[in-house]
């Protein structure tokens, strides 16, 4: 099946063209950054009229590089939550106008589950298995019974990990993004060298929380000299890691399962994927993870997902969308 993907969450104007889980025929990806960065972080007015300004260019690209005609594609798949209100309205009017032209089915997804689902394009995986997505505004542990059937088992109770990553590196003044910029500092400095606070609740949940390790760093940064920056962000790196694998770990022993794929933007940090990595390999656990440029916002992991995907989501936009 020939899949269009298209994506408009947040600040990423994109589409591609998927046949089912094998090949990627194009994967077009307008970002948005330049237009952000001055402020910090994304601007919701400003990332919808640039979406609507991109979107028929994108497509039109992802088609052209494709080699296919537009008559060819058999689904298009656009995410519909969670996300911005503006910016996921510009994708699925785009997407439901196509499918009326070419009288295609249009499958709305979750844009959580098709960080997942880019995985199928690299590796040989199938259900039960364990997803994690860490990005700038998620963070979920998920139990996979099978592609259609889902469940949460951990999610964060305040900031995400990619969100974390910003709030520091303008605490440092560093350019937003932040989380590139925090791993190339990092490089430099020792992940042994700052003690960070472990988050635990008191119900005992098994929950993210990264509020306190953010105000942890925040609390450091005044009393730290300059050539020790490295250090505390190595320690801090790791100390997300070590979240992360405290988590995944506590769901394999909960669920038998042994496979487990990773995505969203913050699995781009390489630190933290070696970290896992070891991890896993130290108590038997298969681990999987996508390319970085596939870590980030793409069209590709959407028509991934709506391949996968038995039926559509309501094609409106979703923005606060569950799984």
């Amino acid at each position: 099946m020939i899949v269009m993907g298209i994506e408009t969450s947040c600040d990423e104007t994109a589409a591609a063209i998927v046949k089912d889980t094998d090949k990627i025929f194009s994967n077009v990806i307008l970002t948005q950054i330049p237009y952000h960065r001055r402020f910090g972080g994304v601007v919701p007015e400003i990332a919808s009229r640039r979406h609507l300004e991109a979107i028929n260019s994108v497509i039109d690209e992802a088609v052209f590089k494709s080699g296919f005609e537009m008559s060819h594609i058999d689904r298009f798949a656009v995410t519909v939550g969670p996300g911005l209100v503006g910016s996921l309205i510009v994708g699925i009017v785009a997407a439901r106008t196509l499918g009326k032209i070419y009288k295609k089915p249009v499958f709305g997804v979750n844009h959580i589950l098709s960080h997942l689902a880019v995985n199928f394009l690299f590796d040989e995986i199938s259900p039960p298995y364990l997803g994690l997505v860490a990005s700038g505004g998620h963070c979920d542990l998920i139990h996979a019974k099978t592609h259609n059937d889902f469940e949460v088992l951990s999610k964060t109770r305040d900031d995400a990990p990619g969100e974390t990553f910003d709030k520091i590196a303008k605490m440092l003044g560093l350019p937003y993004p932040g989380g590139a910029e925090i791993e190339k500092i990092a490089k430099r400095g020792n992940p042994d060298s700052v003690k960070f606070p472990v988050p635990k609740f008191k119900d005992g949940s098994d929950d993210f929380s990264f509020s306190g390790i953010k105000t942890f760093v925040k609390n450091r940064i005044g009393e730290t000299p300059k050539d020790k920056i490295p250090d505390l962000l190595a320690s801090f790196q790791k100390a997300v890691a070590k979240i992360f694998a405290d988590r995944i770990m506590n769901a394999v022993k909960k669920t038998n399962c042994i496979r487990v794929i990773l995505a969203g933007g913050v699995i781009s940090n390489n630190f933290i994927v070696s970290f896992l990595s070891e991890e896993c390999a130290k108590n038997s656990v298969q681990l999987f993870w996508p390319r970085p440029e596939f870590c980030t916002d793409n069209a590709a992991m959407t028509a991934c997902r709506g391949f996968l995907q038995e039926s559509s989501l309501k094609l409106i936009p979703q923005p606060d969308l569950k799984i």
